[in-house]
């Protein structure tokens, strides 16, 4: 199977600087363009999409609908999976952004939110759920989840994998 993963587009909160989490926000005017817009390099690049899985928050959610609107894929085809969610940080979500990613591991568990290696062990568990699945494969995510699924595939540390930018079609590769 070949992975392809799209960040979501941008999101209400991406403006604030502070930490969202696993809040569920809208995508603005722009970030539903960069949906269209990712659709659009789809269908530019000759890709045939599969199987599309998307985490059930809205901004991806609604960022899977509008690519589906541009390659012709059944809306009711897109798989909602949990474990593609972005990552929690309990009741740190909400509070500045800089603040919050300075805090260790200890006191952002303490706070209910996740860490790296529990991340990882997800998008592994990721992985293993998809295995076996044929064709192209559009994960719809977040960069949180995505930079920890990138790390795992490439077998590097997460601090180097990138964040993605907003809608912007990455190719993962063979898995």
């Amino acid at each position: 199977m070949h992975l392809y993963f799209i960040r979501h587009g941008e999101s209400t909160s991406n403006y604030g600087e502070v930490i969202t989490g696993q809040q569920d926000v809208a995508l603005t005017e722009k970030g539903r363009e960069q949906a269209r817009t990712a659709g659009k390099t789809i269908i530019a690049e000759g890709l045939h999409i599969d199987e599309i899985i998307s985490s059930p928050l809205m901004r991806a959610h609604d960022t899977a609908k509008l690519i589906v609107e541009q390659i012709g894929y059944p809306q009711e085809n897109i798989h909602i999976s949990d474990l593609v969610i972005e990552r929690s940080f309990g009741s740190l979500e909400g509070k500045p952004r800089e603040a919050v990613l300075a805090l260790s591991d200890q006191l952002i568990t303490e706070c209910g939110g996740e860490i790296d290696p529990q991340l990882r062990e997800r998008a592994q568990k990721f992985l293993d759920s998809i295995k076996g699945h044929q064709g192209n494969i559009l994960i719809v995510s977040h960069t949180g989840f995505g930079r920890r699924l990138r790390a795992v595939i490439e077998d590097i540390p997460t601090k180097e994998s990138q964040d993605f930018k907003n809608a912007e079609l990455t190719d993962l590769g063979e898995v």
